[in-house]
């Protein structure tokens, strides 16, 4: 219980690398099984993404910017290096008065950015197929 409270103040906490592996192992064996039985498809296992690229999304955020959320997504068929594939979008996000909003929140009229460095961003190596 004392993890989940922490949680809540903190969005980024260490855990032990069993938890961790322990973690992956249960998403392979229900999430991404069922992605692959259901499409047809050996689905991401994992996302990687440059150091630079992830520093400069960061740095670049405004002064204004409450965090980054980052939302999971899949390629479509006709994807060039990945199809279907499970992948992840980042975008900065901002706090409004019930919690932090992105740029793709339902509602558009929150959302008065005009700076496109909030994202949404993409591009990662996904895993499979490109793995290493």
């Amino acid at each position: 219980m004392k993890n989940i409270e922490l949680a809540i103040e903190k969005s980024m906490l260490p855990i032990e690398v069993s938890t961790a592996k322990e973690m992956v192992a249960r998403y392979q064996a229900t999430r991404k099984t069922l992605i692959d039985e259901t499409h047809g498809i050996n689905d991401t296992r994992s996302i990687w993404f440059d150091i630079e690229g992830l520093k400069n999304f960061i740095n670049n955020l405004p002064e204004n910017a409450s965090g980054v959320r980052v939302h999971l997504a899949a390629y479509d068929q006709g994807n060039k290096h990945a199809p279907n594939q499970t992948t992840v979008i980042f975008t900065g996000t901002i706090e409004k008065g019930y919690g932090h909003v992105d740029v793709l929140d339902k509602d558009d009229s929150l959302w008065t950015i005009e700076d496109d460095v909030m994202g949404p961003f993409n591009a990662g190596r996904t895993c499979p197929p490109l793995c290493g």
